[in-house]
């Protein structure tokens, strides 16, 4: 093999290298954002557990609707900020998808330059590590997409209920029913997103701390996402079907 074509694959394998640390980051971001929706997911339960009590005490219905809502309201501010997250773990994992794209092209170029076996095996090693990075980006972004979603969803429901029990002339078993389909919708979602998020993680890590991933076992994680996912406002909205 010559200088220059073990000069191009090293620079071939440093992309790849690149791509990889592009994938811990999501992963990382991802793990974290799964920790921040098992705190929302706590949160929604208090916030159910509050709302509740405008039926069981009538006259501290509007007091306790006060603090639901102030809870409610702190709390779709924090959604926001999840959703962002989960927005940029997607980018993440686009850029890497890119990444690969381009770095593909040039593998399949060099594939085709010589004969050489030395050459023809370095090919190989580094075909072989972007097709496993390719499938990781393949399930993983869909999963990310799927997530950021889902949050969107929990941060509208939640935000519909908050509205909806402000409105005049709403009785407290109104006030009740709003507040507890906007909470309980919220906590679907939110439970959604957490699967989302953990198995995207999971599949990062393993293909990029295991070098063990197959499509079987992709494919496996990610049939549990495969239902499509509905707007919980009931406006008639699809989620994404993966």
């Amino acid at each position: 093999m010559s200088e220059q074509a073990r000069g191009i694959l090293q620079v071939v394998g440093r992309r790849l290298d690149d791509t990889r640390d592009l994938l811990d980051a999501a992963m990382e971001q991802a793990t974290a954002l799964e920790r921040s929706l098992r705190d929302h997911e706590d949160t929604v339960n208090d916030l159910r557990w509050d709302a509740a009590k405008i039926l069981l005490d009538p006259n501290s219905s509007r007091s306790t609707l006060r603090a639901v809502q102030a809870g409610a309201e702190q709390l779709t501010e924090q959604l926001r900020h999840s959703t962002h997250a989960a927005a940029t773990i997607h980018d993440k994992l686009e850029a890497a998808g890119q990444h690969l794209r381009h770095t593909d092209r040039l593998i399949g170029a060099l594939g085709a330059a010589s004969t050489d076996p030395a050459h023809a095996t370095g090919v190989a090693i580094l075909s072989s590590r972007a097709e496993r990075l390719t499938t990781l980006v393949e399930i993983a972004k869909p999963l990310a997409d799927r997530a950021r979603q889902q949050l969107g969803y929990a941060h509208d429901a939640l935000e519909y209920g908050v509205t909806s029990s402000t409105e005049p002339g709403r009785d407290q078993l109104q006030m009740f029913w709003s507040l507890d389909r906007g909470v309980f919708d919220t906590a679907r979602e939110l439970a959604r997103a957490r699967n989302s998020t953990r198995d995207g993680a999971e599949l990062t890590e393993h293909a990029i701390h295991s070098g063990a991933l197959t499509g079987a076992h992709a494919r496996s994680m990610l049939r549990p996402h495969l239902r499509p996912a509905t707007s919980p406002t009931g406006d008639g909205l699809s989620g994404p079907t993966i």
